[in-house]
């Protein structure tokens, strides 16, 4: 019997992709008995698998905890995805104003995800020496780089009606 909640891997972000991978080299564990011990639904888990989807912070964690993943990698991961969803069907801009007028410059979702990883670094470089219960979490950094990428260098809302639009 084919299993409606069965994930292909075509489906899964590479967040998913971790998750699959475990369940793969530990046969003994199954998707229901994972999601148990993440403390989700066995749906939730294939839900946020997903390419459409992503784990909050508190479950991207425990998930990284089970499966012995780098939290930091599952972080970098999850935020790669969220950068991947922006992309989806819509052209990544780069939208910058020269005086009166706004130009829009359409770019490569693989630059907005070399940026989210430079910014991240750049969080990491500089909170290296502040003490490990003050310094942010790896998710909390991604999730500051990612808003940092959506906000300074990506966007959708033009002020002015006049836009010239470059195509690299």
């Amino acid at each position: 019997v084919m299993n409606p909640l069965k994930l292909s891997s075509e489906d899964c972000s590479a967040f998913g992709g971790l998750i699959l991978q475990y369940l793969e080299n530990n046969p003994q564990t199954n998707m229901s008995q994972l999601a148990r011990q993440v403390n989700i639904s066995r749906a939730g888990l294939g839900w946020i698998c997903r390419k459409e989807s992503n784990p909050d912070e508190e479950t991207a964690n425990r998930v990284a905890e089970i499966i012995s993943a780098d939290p930091a990698e599952v972080a970098r991961l999850v935020h790669e995805n969220k950068i991947q969803k922006l992309a989806n069907g819509n052209t990544l801009y780069y939208v910058t104003k020269f005086s009166e007028d706004s130009v829009r410059i359409a770019i490569p979702v693989e630059d907005a995800i070399a940026g989210l990883n430079a910014i991240a670094a750049a969080f990491y470089t500089v909170t290296r020496n502040v003490p490990k219960m003050e310094k942010p979490s790896d998710f909390q950094i991604y999730k500051q780089a990612y808003e940092i990428v959506k906000r300074q260098f990506l966007s959708r809302k033009l002020s002015r009606n006049q836009v010239y639009t470059l195509k690299p």
